[in-house]
Protein backbone atom coordinates (compact mmCIF):
# COMPACT_ATOMS: atom_id res chain seq x y z
CA UNK A 1 0.00 0.00 0.00
CA UNK A 2 1.42 3.37 -1.01
CA UNK A 3 1.34 6.40 1.31
CA UNK A 4 -1.22 8.05 -1.00
CA UNK A 5 -3.52 5.02 -0.80
CA UNK A 6 -3.19 4.96 2.99
CA UNK A 7 -4.00 8.67 3.24
CA UNK A 8 -7.01 8.27 0.93
CA UNK A 9 -8.24 5.27 2.93
CA UNK A 10 -7.89 7.11 6.24
CA UNK A 11 -9.64 10.18 4.83
CA UNK A 12 -12.52 8.03 3.53
CA UNK A 13 -12.73 6.24 6.89
CA UNK A 14 -12.81 9.57 8.74
CA UNK A 15 -15.62 10.79 6.48
CA UNK A 16 -17.78 7.69 6.95
CA UNK A 17 -17.30 6.98 10.67
CA UNK A 18 -19.93 7.91 13.25
CA UNK A 19 -17.35 8.78 15.93
CA UNK A 20 -16.88 12.52 15.37
CA UNK A 21 -14.01 12.80 17.89
CA UNK A 22 -11.97 10.12 16.12
CA UNK A 23 -12.85 11.58 12.72
CA UNK A 24 -11.69 15.07 13.76
CA UNK A 25 -8.44 13.70 15.24
CA UNK A 26 -7.72 11.67 12.10
CA UNK A 27 -8.27 14.66 9.79
CA UNK A 28 -6.07 16.84 12.03
CA UNK A 29 -3.32 14.21 11.96
CA UNK A 30 -3.45 13.95 8.15
CA UNK A 31 -3.21 17.76 7.78
CA UNK A 32 -0.29 17.95 10.23
CA UNK A 33 1.48 15.13 8.41
CA UNK A 34 1.00 16.90 5.07
CA UNK A 35 2.44 20.17 6.43
CA UNK A 36 5.46 18.38 7.89
CA UNK A 37 6.05 16.61 4.60
CA UNK A 38 5.76 19.88 2.63
CA UNK A 39 8.14 21.61 5.04
CA UNK A 40 10.72 18.84 4.77
CA UNK A 41 10.51 18.83 0.97
CA UNK A 42 10.81 22.64 0.77
CA UNK A 43 13.77 22.81 3.16
CA UNK A 44 15.50 19.91 1.42
CA UNK A 45 14.98 21.61 -1.94
CA UNK A 46 16.39 24.89 -0.58
CA UNK A 47 19.50 23.16 0.77
CA UNK A 48 19.99 21.23 -2.50
CA UNK A 49 19.63 24.36 -4.65
CA UNK A 50 21.99 26.36 -2.42
CA UNK A 51 24.60 23.59 -2.59
CA UNK A 52 24.11 23.36 -6.36
CA UNK A 53 24.62 27.13 -6.77
CA UNK A 54 27.83 27.01 -4.71
CA UNK A 55 29.10 23.98 -6.66
CA UNK A 56 28.32 25.51 -10.06
CA UNK A 57 29.99 28.79 -9.13
CA UNK A 58 33.03 26.94 -7.79
CA UNK A 59 33.35 25.18 -11.15
CA UNK A 60 32.83 28.40 -13.13
CA UNK A 61 35.41 30.20 -11.01
CA UNK A 62 37.88 27.30 -11.35
CA UNK A 63 38.09 26.58 -7.63
CA UNK A 64 37.66 22.82 -7.85
CA UNK A 65 40.59 20.59 -8.83
CA UNK A 66 40.74 20.08 -12.57
CA UNK A 67 38.60 23.11 -13.46
CA UNK A 68 39.59 26.40 -15.04
CA UNK A 69 37.89 29.73 -14.56
CA UNK A 70 35.70 30.62 -17.52
CA UNK A 71 33.07 33.21 -18.30
CA UNK A 72 31.61 31.24 -21.21
CA UNK A 73 29.58 28.71 -19.21
CA UNK A 74 28.47 31.02 -16.41
CA UNK A 75 25.02 31.92 -17.76
CA UNK A 76 24.21 28.45 -19.10
CA UNK A 77 25.16 26.63 -15.92
CA UNK A 78 23.17 28.87 -13.59
CA UNK A 79 19.80 27.92 -15.01
CA UNK A 80 19.73 24.55 -16.77
CA UNK A 81 20.75 22.32 -13.84
CA UNK A 82 18.57 24.24 -11.43
CA UNK A 83 15.52 23.74 -13.62
CA UNK A 84 15.96 19.98 -13.36
CA UNK A 85 15.77 20.34 -9.58
CA UNK A 86 12.66 22.54 -9.90
CA UNK A 87 10.97 19.98 -12.16
CA UNK A 88 11.92 17.33 -9.59
CA UNK A 89 10.30 19.41 -6.86
CA UNK A 90 7.06 19.58 -8.83
CA UNK A 91 7.20 15.85 -9.51
CA UNK A 92 7.92 14.94 -5.89
CA UNK A 93 5.25 17.17 -4.39
CA UNK A 94 2.64 15.94 -6.87
CA UNK A 95 3.53 12.30 -6.16
CA UNK A 96 3.16 13.02 -2.44
CA UNK A 97 -0.42 14.23 -3.06
CA UNK A 98 0.01 18.00 -3.13
CA UNK A 99 -1.77 20.17 -5.69
CA UNK A 100 0.03 22.24 -8.31
CA UNK A 101 -0.76 25.39 -6.30
CA UNK A 102 0.82 23.88 -3.19
CA UNK A 103 3.89 22.89 -5.23
CA UNK A 104 4.13 26.48 -6.49
CA UNK A 105 3.92 27.73 -2.91
CA UNK A 106 6.76 25.35 -1.99
CA UNK A 107 8.86 26.67 -4.89
CA UNK A 108 8.25 30.32 -3.98
CA UNK A 109 9.04 29.59 -0.33
CA UNK A 110 12.28 27.84 -1.33
CA UNK A 111 13.28 30.74 -3.59
CA UNK A 112 12.60 33.20 -0.77
CA UNK A 113 14.61 31.11 1.72
CA UNK A 114 17.43 30.78 -0.81
CA UNK A 115 17.61 34.54 -1.32
CA UNK A 116 17.72 35.09 2.45
CA UNK A 117 20.55 32.55 2.78
CA UNK A 118 22.41 34.22 -0.11
CA UNK A 119 22.18 37.60 1.63
CA UNK A 120 23.29 36.23 5.00
CA UNK A 121 26.24 34.13 3.82
CA UNK A 122 29.16 35.62 1.93
CA UNK A 123 31.63 33.20 0.33
CA UNK A 124 33.99 35.65 -1.37
CA UNK A 125 36.81 34.27 -3.50
CA UNK A 126 39.50 35.93 -5.59
CA UNK A 127 39.23 34.82 -9.23
CA UNK A 128 41.26 35.62 -12.36
CA UNK A 129 39.62 34.62 -15.63
CA UNK A 130 41.69 33.80 -18.74
CA UNK A 131 39.76 36.52 -20.58
CA UNK A 132 41.57 39.11 -18.45
CA UNK A 133 38.84 39.84 -15.91
CA UNK A 134 39.74 39.45 -12.26
CA UNK A 135 38.16 40.35 -8.98
CA UNK A 136 36.42 39.13 -5.89
CA UNK A 137 33.26 37.14 -6.50
CA UNK A 138 30.72 35.57 -4.17
CA UNK A 139 30.12 31.84 -4.55
CA UNK A 140 26.55 32.40 -3.40
CA UNK A 141 25.55 35.65 -5.14
CA UNK A 142 22.61 37.68 -3.91
CA UNK A 143 20.80 39.81 -6.41
CA UNK A 144 21.23 43.44 -5.42
CA UNK A 145 19.60 46.35 -7.17
CA UNK A 146 17.78 44.08 -9.60
CA UNK A 147 14.51 45.38 -10.97
CA UNK A 148 11.42 43.23 -10.53
CA UNK A 149 11.04 42.96 -14.31
CA UNK A 150 14.52 41.39 -14.56
CA UNK A 151 13.39 38.66 -12.12
CA UNK A 152 10.26 37.90 -14.15
CA UNK A 153 12.01 35.73 -16.79
CA UNK A 154 13.82 33.41 -14.31
CA UNK A 155 10.67 33.15 -12.18
CA UNK A 156 8.60 32.30 -15.26
CA UNK A 157 11.14 29.68 -16.31
CA UNK A 158 11.04 28.14 -12.82
CA UNK A 159 7.23 28.00 -12.93
CA UNK A 160 7.37 26.30 -16.35
CA UNK A 161 9.91 23.76 -15.04
CA UNK A 162 7.72 23.12 -11.98
CA UNK A 163 4.69 22.63 -14.24
CA UNK A 164 6.61 20.08 -16.32
CA UNK A 165 7.43 18.13 -13.16
CA UNK A 166 3.78 18.24 -12.04
CA UNK A 167 2.63 17.11 -15.50
CA UNK A 168 5.11 14.21 -15.54
CA UNK A 169 3.90 13.05 -12.12
CA UNK A 170 0.27 13.18 -13.26
CA UNK A 171 1.05 11.28 -16.47
CA UNK A 172 2.82 8.59 -14.46
CA UNK A 173 -0.09 8.36 -12.01
CA UNK A 174 -2.56 7.89 -14.89
CA UNK A 175 -0.36 5.17 -16.44
CA UNK A 176 -0.10 3.36 -13.10
CA UNK A 177 -3.88 3.40 -12.66
CA UNK A 178 -4.36 1.86 -16.12
CA UNK A 179 -1.85 -0.91 -15.44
Amino acid sequence: MTPEEWNTGMRNEADSIQDTEWSRDTRRHLRRRAWLSATAITLGFTVAMTALAILINAVVFGLLPGTKATLNGALWSQFNLGWLFVAGLGYLMTRRGFTALQALAGLLTALLLGSVVARLIALDVQVTFPEGLSGTFDLLPASEGVSPSALLLPLSANIVALSIGVALARIRAVRQRKA
